[in-house]
């Protein structure tokens, strides 16, 4: 994930986002930040205005902290979050450099949030998503204020869950 290489790859879903509509906010899921990465290098090439939030599980938050802070912080050990995809120990420096002043936000999400979205996911929309694929949708209902009104894209990525974590999220009444 901290690759020039990644990053440019993941740069082409944002100039596709870019190209399809006009959203006042796009919602991605943060882990290493390659992904984030990318559309925010997608973003700037386009000069486009739209603002870019991260959104991260609460248990693996180095990122939100090293947000925060303005340096790069990590994680002391794997993150326990039910969101396998963002178990990392900190983003990485290619992509921090991009991220620190790149993107708007990063809002954590408890994993109770983040198995209430990839439920919700299936419920609605019949959408099977990994709990990282969830986390934009988490960060929405998280603090759903700051997205009233507005125009939002959520990246959604992965459906690589495993079977008794996606039972346990469609068995919890709601």
């Amino acid at each position: 994930f901290d690759d020039y290489r990644v990053i440019a790859g993941n740069s082409t879903l944002g100039k596709e986002i870019f190209n399809a509509a006009h959203f006042d906010m796009i919602v991605v899921p943060v882990g290493g930040g390659g992904l984030c990465s990318g559309l925010v290098v997608a973003r700037d090439h386009l000069q486009a205005q739209t603002k870019i939030v991260g959104a991260e599980p609460l248990l693996g938050n180095d990122a939100a902290r090293s947000f925060r802070s303005g340096q790069l912080l990590a994680n002391e050990q794997e993150p326990a979050t039910i969101a396998d995809g963002a178990r990392t120990l900190s983003l990485g420096h290619l992509n921090w450099e991009i991220l620190r002043n790149g993107l708007s936000d990063i809002i954590e999400v408890p994993d109770e949030i983040i198995l209430d979205a990839l439920r919700r996911y299936f419920r609605y929309v019949n959408l099977k998503v990994e709990p990282t694929g969830a986390l934009a949708l988490g960060a929405l209902l998280t603090q759903p204020e700051q997205f009233y009104g507005k125009r939002i894209c959520c990246v959604v990525s992965g459906g690589n869950v495993d079977p008794s974590v996606f039972a346990r999220a469609l068995l919890v009444d709601e």
